[in-house]
């Protein structure tokens, strides 16, 4: 029987013919695609009201046919259903949230409330499986086909990472994090990211100056959102513009040294082709250069 898979729209609006294209591509990998009809009601750059995207997402979760609730964008707008989500509810069916970017907001709260949650490829960007580069479609298939496995069960994935500096070559917690720019944000809201005990906490942006990524970064560290955490993971940081000759990993290393947190760099997580998706929560271990995550 045919995976099937509800879908949101619970941040920013999306082209039609982008989540079309979207869900063609995850249903040429089989997989079938259930949405509400409309997906969107714009209300300026969202895919609708708050308490449109509410009902939405209270919706996606009730459903007993579907096996995984999968964004179809990021953008900005998940954070403002946070305070009115009905976690008792979603916990009836519970089933893994997908998304990354903007989404991170609500994939670190399914996690404090016990549900599953997958940092992976929002559903937009299946559309590139249809036509293009076919590396690039090789690298997507795999990817979506990881998520899609990861929906089934616990199943084990690893990545490969670079220590920065002295940074242990054995290390073992779980794994959170996600957008840089989103996390800042929720600092100081009843929503805002802690990084759990002995955590390893996986960071990634898009589009911003270096400056702007520091920013970010000095916001967390000096609201104890890394006090407990074991280890920072860098992913990719596409189209993130630096100042000078210094790179990213240094001006995060100074960041971080108040706090002693060893740093890796090179994760395939983020913004770019190289996206792929890992259990918010689940267990990561670290051994030489590779990142293990799984049950």
């Amino acid at each position: 029987m045919p995976l099937a898979i509800s879908l949101i729209a619970p941040s920013s609006f999306t082209a039609p013919d982008a989540v079309e294209r979207g869900i063609r591509g995850l249903e040429a990998l089989g997989v079938t695609v259930r949405q509400p009809q409309p997906l969107q009601r714009p209300d300026r750059y969202l895919a609708g009201s708050r308490d449109w995207r509410l009902a939405q997402l209270h919706a996606a979760y009730a459903d007993p046919e579907t096996r995984a609730v999968w964004a179809v964008r990021g953008g900005y707008g998940a954070a403002q259903l946070v305070d009115a989500i009905d976690w008792a509810r979603l916990g009836r069916h519970p089933k893994p949230l997908i998304g990354y970017s903007d989404v991170t907001a609500l994939l670190h709260q399914c996690h404090r409330h016990g549900l599953p949650a997958i940092h992976g490829p929002v559903v937009k960007a299946a559309g590139g499986l249809l036509d293009g580069d076919a590396a690039a479609q090789a690298i997507l298939r795999r990817q979506l086909k990881e998520t899609l496995a990861l929906i089934e069960g616990p199943t084990p994935l690893d990545y490969p990472l670079e220590p920065h500096g002295e940074a242990p070559t054995r290390l073992q917690g779980p794994v959170v994090g996600g957008n840089l720019a989103t996390l800042a944000s929720l600092v100081g809201t009843p929503a805002a990211f802690t990084a759990p005990p002995g955590a390893l906490v996986i960071l990634e942006d898009v589009g911003d100056p270096y400056y702007r990524l520091e920013r970010a970064l000095w916001q967390l560290v000096h609201a104890g959102a890394l006090a407990r955490a074991a280890a920072v993971c860098l992913g990719t940081f596409e189209g993130c513009t630096p100042y000078g000759d210094t790179p990213l990993e240094a001006i995060v290393a100074e960041t971080l040294a108040p706090l002693g947190l060893p740093l890796y760099a090179g994760l395939p997580v983020g913004h770019g082709l190289h996206n792929r998706p890992w259990r918010y929560g689940a267990t990561g271990r670290i051994e030489g250069n590779r990142l293990t995550i799984g049950p």
